[in-house]
């Protein structure tokens, strides 16, 4: 794990219902419960939302509605154990993990590729 991945304060917020992260160096990242759950990086869940991918009529079985956050536990100094009430137990978020799917880092990625496209004149 790369040093600027690794997060210099950690905040679980249950009346929020969101996780924020201070990474060392200095940026910020704000996670919603519901956007944690649905990208929950187990082997079950990930197949769920490959085969959801594959098969737009795919039923998803399990809880509906917010999720919400049973209990949190460091895994050592790479990642965060998330088990979700009535949902998954099997969750291990890495920091490398959280970064990659941070919701601010993916506007801003999206935000500078609009900005390369305008400037080559719109053609994509």
């Amino acid at each position: 794990m790369a040093e600027e991945h690794k997060p210099v304060d950690l905040t679980l917020d249950k009346t929020a219902r969101e996780l924020r992260i201070e990474w060392a160096e200095g940026r910020k990242s704000v996670y919603g419960f519901d956007y944690l759950a649905a990208l929950c990086p187990c082997a079950n869940c990930r197949e769920k939302r490959q085969e959801k991918e594959r098969n737009p009529l795919y039923v998803l079985a399990g809880p509906s509605g917010p999720a919400e956050l049973d209990q949190a536990e460091m895994m050592g100094r790479y990642a965060l154990h998330l088990i979700w009430k009535g949902g998954c137990a099997s969750g291990i978020y890495s920091f490398d993990y959280l970064r990659s799917i941070c919701p601010a880092m993916a506007r801003e990625s999206l935000d500078a590729e609009a900005a390369e496209k305008e400037a080559d004149g719109g053609d994509g």
